[in-house]
């Protein structure tokens, strides 16, 4: 190979050096520089999401919290006293009146009862723990959320209410 080498012409080892030194630059830019790029572009992409998402909850913790607790009280107060399996009945129907898919439903007829939902969307599953406690005079005992992907969460909730 040495001796291949030396054989070359000034101008035809010029010519295979620019060759390695081009095939260099292409394995550092593909390998290297535009994988990265490409990676913070997502997760600058992400960044903007999440804090699209955050701005959201915080605006609807601060109405939430704004809201006076007299109208908390009065909204609980006139809510029907159910039986612990007319509650169950109530909160299923206004889960899938919120849209809400019931992927499991397990509890006992004391109107304490878990419920999991799977690929929901956060806002509906907020909306609908609201009615539980405003209209129908329940309340969250446990409220567990996974991230699922595509801005939906796994959520286990636990509620009791109806004599509980």
């Amino acid at each position: 190979m040495s001796a291949w080498w030396e054989a070359l012409s000034l101008r035809e080892k010029g010519l295979i050096g620019a060759a390695g030194l081009l095939v260099g630059i292409l394995v550092i830019w593909y390998g290297l520089v535009s994988p990265s790029l490409a990676a913070r572009d997502a997760a600058a992409i992400e960044r903007q999401t999440a804090a699209a998402q955050l701005s959201r909850v915080e605006q609807l913790a601060a109405a939430v919290r704004a809201r006076s607790p007299a109208q908390a009280a009065i909204a609980v107060s006139t809510a029907t006293t159910l039986g612990a399996e007319a509650f169950k009945t109530e909160v299923t129907r206004e889960a899938q009146a919120a849209g809400l898919s019931i992927a499991r439903l397990q509890g006992a007829d004391d109107g304490r009862f878990s419920m999991v939902f799977e690929q929901a969307d956060p806002r509906q599953l907020f909306y609908f723990l609201s009615l539980v406690e405003t209209q129908l005079g329940g309340r969250v005992e446990r409220l567990s959320m996974d991230k699922a992907g595509n801005g939906r969460v796994r959520a286990t909730v636990e509620l009791s209410g109806g004599g509980a």
